[in-house]
């Protein structure tokens, strides 16, 4: 039995704002067996609106009895509007039962005048919010502090991706197991050694790309076709270290000078195309999501996946993902999202970092943690340079020399961000 169980009311008022995941959470987590939601939206949260309404349609076998709507239309700000519409459904629709606002969402006036609204015909009323730091349901008392219950429900991908209308496309969907582990590992170590990380990016330049890649009708520089990709599937690795080479012996069946993409697909790989992006760098993807594997019992991650491609809700039929996330964990409704790249660039590293900021906030909301895992030596310096574009201190970054030990360095960025919620 849950500590918020005394609190949960017939009657849960949510305030929608622009991520509708605290109002999805509040939803499940306040609201007695067989009570009603009342989504409490403006025109410009009309779309979180409808999210919302479809995700909590599909939970009521869980107990949501009812959904039923409060539009404030233009007045997001207007006391008298927000008042006299949250009064007139509270009159017109509840006869009995206990009422609660939970006003974590939309703007700081629409929570402040919903709030007085509601404790106008019912002062006792549940009052709450999620914070977003602690990733604890407060409930508010009157005359001495909230009381404060950590939030245990958890939240698959599936679900937070559909909070948001959005969906990875049918033919791609994110793996939820790397493919080849045992070689991305023996990637990760051979890229501690600066000259070898070197030779191996100059072959996936001068050889796998030049080979394998072409520009596409809009510019693009894409994998070839699979029937292209079939018909010339070898590639030259002589120039390649031995060292280097008796990996791609050893995991990917190359003989003594050329690779067979063909040969290799056979190893697990989807397509051709899946080949040559691991090789061109998805390694460290898989490599990355084998480390989050080994830390999952640990801290009980519910949902764990990499190259999640996003198709576009207004193009559905469109060939490219409107974006992609490389790999990701759930803890509980809690999103991490890690960004991984091969490059020693600062200016890409702060790039995916940032990209991967600004779309992980978007779906995870406050709640959300961030990392990159990169080639860079000096990752503090990619850290302190993302901290001058955002005012995010969440971030984490790895580098080249966190590889070998990145499990260890996973569960210390877990514990940090749980120390930091229990402060």
């Amino acid at each position: 039995m849950s500590n918020l169980d005394e609190y949960k009311v017939e009657h849960l008022l949510l305030m929608v704002g622009e991520n509708p995941l605290p109002n999805y959470v509040a939803a499940l987590t306040l609201l007695k067996d067989g009570g009603k939601v009342y989504l409490v939206f403006t025109e410009h949260t009309k779309a979180q609106k409808n999210c919302l309404l479809q995700q909590l349609q599909e939970r009521k076998k869980l107990g949501i009895a009812k959904i039923d709507l409060i539009d404030l239309a233009k007045y997001e700000s207007n006391s008298y509007h927000i008042r006299d519409r949250i009064q007139n459904k509270i009159n017109q629709s509840i006869k009995s039962g206990k009422i609660g606002l939970n006003y974590t969402g939309g703007t700081k006036a629409m929570a402040v005048h919903a709030y007085r609204a509601v404790q106008e015909l019912q002062p006792d009323a549940v009052f709450s919010y999620l914070d977003s730091r602690s990733l604890e349901m407060c409930i508010d008392r009157p005359n001495a502090p909230p009381i404060r219950e950590k939030v245990s429900l958890k939240i698959s991908f599936t679900k937070l991706f559909g909070l948001h209308r959005l969906k990875w496309k049918d033919d791609r969907p994110p793996s939820s197991d790397p493919t080849l582990s045992d070689a991305a590992v023996q990637f990760a170590d051979f890229y501690q050694t600066e000259d070898l990380a070197k030779a191996w990016r100059d072959w996936c330049k001068n050889k796998l790309r030049r080979q394998m890649k072409c520009y596409d009708q809009y510019g693009n520089y894409v994998w070839k076709e699979e029937p292209e990709l079939k018909a010339q599937p070898t590639i030259e690795i002589k120039s390649l270290p031995d060292n280097i080479k008796t990996i791609l012996r050893q995991h990917l069946d190359a003989s003594t000078d050329v690779l067979n993409i063909s040969v290799t697909e056979k190893k697990g790989f989807n397509d051709l195309t899946h080949v040559c992006s691991w090789l061109d760098g998805v390694w460290l993807e898989d490599y990355v999501l084998q480390q989050v594997k080994q830390v999952a019992s640990e801290y009980s991650i519910n949902d764990r996946g990499m190259s999640f491609n996003i198709e576009d809700p207004e193009n559905r039929s469109s060939e490219y993902p409107k974006f992609e996330f490389d790999v990701a964990f759930m803890l509980g409704y809690q999103l991490f999202a890690i960004s991984c790249t091969t490059s020693d660039k600062p200016s890409l590293c702060k790039q995916k970092l940032f990209e991967a900021s600004i779309r992980a906030r978007q779906l995870g909301g406050d709640e959300a943690r961030v990392a990159l895992v990169c080639c860079y030596h000096t990752p503090s310096y990619i850290k302190s340079q993302l901290r001058t574009m955002i005012y995010d201190r969440k971030i984490e970054v790895f580098g080249r020399e966190d590889l070998p030990k990145l499990a260890s360095k996973i569960s210390k960025w877990i514990d940090k961000n749980n120390k930091e919620a229990n402060q």
